[in-house]
């Protein structure tokens, strides 16, 4: 029991913040971190976006840029899916 409920604490803030659009620095990184883990380049993540959730995870948008301010137009974006057993997928985004 004590396993579900710290899945779901660790889960909930993820999909919850995808709804207000606010997310907090320490976010930002955890999800770059994740694309990072993917074997991909995130400096650090601009925008995530919730795109869809399913029996298979949930599945943001991740746009990464350079950790340099200001922006300069080098974002790149991926798909990351949280699946339910807690393991994630970083691949390329593909619209």
């Amino acid at each position: 029991m004590r396993v579900a409920i710290f899945v779901v604490a660790v889960l909930l803030p993820a999909t919850s913040l995808a709804q207000s659009d606010v997310w907090s620095i320490e976010v930002l990184e955890r999800y770059a971190s994740w694309v990072r883990e993917g074997g991909f380049a995130c400096p650090i993540a601009t925008r995530i976006a919730e795109v869809e959730a399913n029996d298979g995870g949930t599945v943001f948008k991740v746009t990464c840029g350079p950790a340099t301010l200001p922006l300069t137009g080098e974002e790149v974006a991926f798909r990351l899916t949280v699946r339910p057993n807690g393991s994630r997928l970083a691949e390329p985004w593909r619209e």
